[in-house]
C-alpha cells in the first residue's frame, strides 16, 4: 500500500481539546488554534498518519520531476493569473509575496519578517527583511510593493484582483524596508487575499525593471519574481512546461532541490502512467482516477489535506432560458450529486451545497447539518422543467480533459428531465478564453486555492466580481459580500458568509457540485513536502538519492 501522510475523512468533528492538543503539538500557532479560540468549529475529522520509515537528513541537489495537470498555462504573471492551480502551485515557487501560510492556513512572515495592524483596521505597516533581491539581482525594496500596487490598480492593466485594492486610500513608505497601506474602511481579509503567497497576487512583488525591459508578453512566459526558485526563460514553453532553479539569493536560504522541470500533462491517466513510469516523480494533483492504483502501489506516498475549493455548474444568464430561476433550478435538483461524485471523481470528493469549502471550518456547514433548495428531488425538478419550458433544451457545456468526466456525467444525469446536454472539449487557454469573455451556455468552474472565503464568493457572485462572466447581480448579495469584507469578528463573518450562502442556493448562480480533496502524490524518495492545503510550497522539499 502508499503510505499516506494525512487522510481527510467523513464523520463526527473531532473535540476543541483534540483540536488544540494537535495544534500544541505541533507547535502551530495558526489556524486552528484561533479557531477554537473564538469558538468557531474545527474542520472535518483529520487522520495524521506518518510515514513507516523516519526520513533521514535532507540532501541537497537533484532535479525533481513535476507533472503538471492542465492542458496550457495561460500565463504566470501573477497580477494576472485566474487559475488557482497556477497561484498556488507555480507562482507561489516563483514568487515570494509579504505573508505565507503554514498547515493550518494561520499566517506567517514571507518577505515581511512583521506586520502591524491598527486597531481600526485601517493601517497596515510591513516591515520587510533586509537584503531580499529579485531573481535578476535587482535589491527589493519597499518601493517596489509600491509600483506593484500601482500596475495591479492600473485600469488599462485590468488586473482580475484590482478589486483586493480598491479600499487602499494611501501608500507611502518612511523608508526602503518599510511600506504602510492606509484603507478607507476595514477590510478583514486583506492579508490573505492581497498579500499572501499564492492566492495573495494582488502584491505579489515583481521587478519593475524587468517587466518594463521584457514586454507584457515575454513577462507572462518567464517572469522574473524573488520567490525560492527562478524560471529558466530559454525553457519557457507554456504548452510544455519549463524548469524551475533554486535561487541562491532567496531570503530563506537556497532550496535543498536544484531544480524542478514541470512538465504538463493534460490527459489524466497520462499523469498517473508517468507517475508509475518514473517519468515524473510527483503529480501536483492526482487524478481521481488514478489515486485508488497508487494507493495499492508500496512505491509512493499520497497526501490529503481538505480543499479551500468548490465547484459548480454554472449556466449563463445572457443566453435564455437560463435567466429563468426557475430553470436553473430545475437543473440544480436534477443533479443527484451523491452518484455524481461516486461516478466522476471514484467518492473522493464532498457534497457541496454552496461556496463555503471544508478547510474554512469556522464558516463550513456539512451538508447533513442543513437544507439547501438545491438538494436533489427529481420529480420537483421535472415539474420545474415543464413549467420553465426548457423541456427538449439543447445546451452545451464547455469543458476541458480535466473535466470531461464530470461533463458526461452530468449530461446523462440531465437526460432525465429531457435535456439533451451537448459538449464541447476545449484545451484549457481556449476555456479560459472563452469563460472570461462570457461565450459559453454551460461550463463547470469554481475556485481553487483559495486564501479566504471572500476568494471564492466575491470573485464569482459581486455584480463586478471578475469572474462573474455569467450576468448574475444581487443588490442584496452585494452588500453582504461587502460587509464581510468590513468586519474583523469571526463570527459575525460566518453569520455573514452563512447568509450568503441561502441566497445563493435559492437563485442558482451556480448549481453547487462538490468540493475537492487536495491530493498529491509523489515517488517515496521525495522528502520533505509540507503539506499546506491547495498549495505546493516546494523550497523543504528533497531527494532521497
Amino acid at each position: 500500500m502508499a503510505r499516506i501522510d494525512w487522510s481527510v475523512l467523513s464523520g463526527p468533528r473531532v473535540s476543541r481539546r483534540t483540536l488544540l492538543s494537535l495544534a500544541a503539538a505541533s507547535g502551530a500557532t495558526g489556524y486552528a488554534s484561533r479557531l477554537a479560540a473564538v469558538g468557531a468549529a474545527p474542520p472535518p475529522r483529520t487522520r495524521a498518519v506518518r510515514r513507516t520509515r523516519a526520513q533521514g537528513d535532507p540532501k541537497p541537489g537533484g532535479t525533481l520531476k513535476l507533472g503538471f495537470g492542465i492542458s496550457q498555462i495561460p500565463n504566470l504573471d501573477p497580477a494576472k493569473v485566474n487559475l488557482g492551480i497556477i497561484a498556488g502551485e507555480l507562482v507561489s515557487n516563483l514568487f515570494s509575496s509579504l505573508v505565507q501560510f503554514d498547515v493550518e492556513l494561520g499566517l506567517v512572515p514571507d518577505l515581511a519578517e512583521n506586520w502591524t495592524v491598527s486597531e481600526d483596521g485601517l493601517n497596515y505597516s510591513f516591515t520587510l527583511r533586509d537584503g531580499l533581491t529579485f531573481h535578476n539581482g535587482d535589491p527589493l525594496k519597499a518601493a517596489d510593493i509600491v509600483y506593484t500596487y500601482e500596475r495591479t490598480i492600473d485600469p488599462d492593466f485590468a488586473s482580475p484582483h484590482a478589486n483586493k485594492l480598491a479600499l487602499v486610500e494611501s501608500v507611502d513608505t518612511p523608508d526602503d524596508l518599510t511600506v504602510n497601506f492606509t484603507l478607507s474602511a476595514p477590510f478583514a481579509p486583506f492579508l490573505a487575499v492581497a498579500g499572501s503567497r499564492g492566492p495573495g497576487r494582488a502584491l505579489t512583488p515583481i521587478s519593475q525593471r524587468a517587466f518594463e525591459e521584457m514586454g507584457e508578453e515575454q513577462f507572462d512566459q518567464a517572469p522574473v519574481g524573488c520567490g525560492p526558485f527562478a524560471i529558466v526563460p530559454d525553457t519557457a514553453d507554456l504548452s510544455s512546461g519549463f524548469e524551475m532553479v533554486a535561487f541562491d539569493g532567496w531570503y530563506g536560504g537556497r532550496p535543498l532541490l536544484d531544480a524542478i522541470e514541470v512538465t504538463i500533462i493534460a490527459e489524466p491517466s497520462s499523469r498517473i502512467s508517468a507517475l508509475e513510469a518514473g517519468d515524473v516523480d510527483m503529480l501536483d494533483i492526482v487524478p481521481t482516477i488514478g489515486v485508488a492504483q497508487l494507493m495499492e502501489n508500496p512505491d509512493f506516498t499520497l497526501v490529503q489535506t481538505p480543499g479551500t475549493s468548490w465547484n459548480g455548474l454554472v449556466m449563463n444568464y445572457t443566453r435564455p432560458p437560463w435567466d429563468n430561476p426557475d430553470a436553473r433550478m430545475a437543473v440544480a435538483k436534477a443533479i443527484n450529486r451523491e452518484a455524481l461524485i461516486e461516478t466522476a471523481f471514484f467518492g473522493l470528493s464532498n457534497p457541496s451545497i454552496g461556496p463555503i469549502a471544508p478547510a474554512f471550518a469556522w464558516a463550513y456547514i456539512p451538508p447533513e447539518e442543513t437544507q439547501t433548495p438545491q438538494a436533489y428531488n427529481l420529480e420537483e425538478a421535472k415539474a420545474l422543467a415543464e413549467a420553465a419550458g426548457i423541456v427538449g433544451a439543447a445546451p452545451t457545456i464547455m469543458a476541458t480533459p480535466d473535466t470531461q468526466r464530470l461533463a458526461e456525467v452530468l449530461r446523462n444525469q440531465l437526460s432525465d428531465i429531457g435535456l439533451d446536454v451537448q459538449f464541447e472539449q476545449l484545451q484549457q487557454a481556449a476555456w479560459n478564453e472563452r469563460w472570461q469573455a462570457g461565450d459559453f451556455d454551460w461550463l463547470s468552474n469554481g475556485s481553487v486555492a483559495d486564501a479566504d472565503p471572500d476568494d471564492g464568493h466575491w470573485n464569482f457572485f459581486h455584480s463586478e466580481g471578475p469572474w462573474n462572466t455569467h450576468g448574475y447581480n444581487n443588490p442584496e448579495v452585494d452588500r453582504l459580500l461587502e460587509a464581510t469584507r468590513s468586519t474583523g469578528d469571526i463570527e459575525e463573518r460566518a453569520a455573514l458568509f452563512h447568509e450568503l450562502q441561502a441566497i445563493l442556493q435559492a437563485e442558482v448562480p451556480y448549481a453547487f457540485l462538490h468540493h475537492t480533496i487536495d491530493t498529491t502524490g509523489f515517488a517515496n524518495d521525495v522528502q520533505g513536502y509540507v503539506p499546506v492545503p491547495e498549495m505546493r510550497y516546494m523550497e523543504t522539499v528533497w531527494l532521497d538519492r
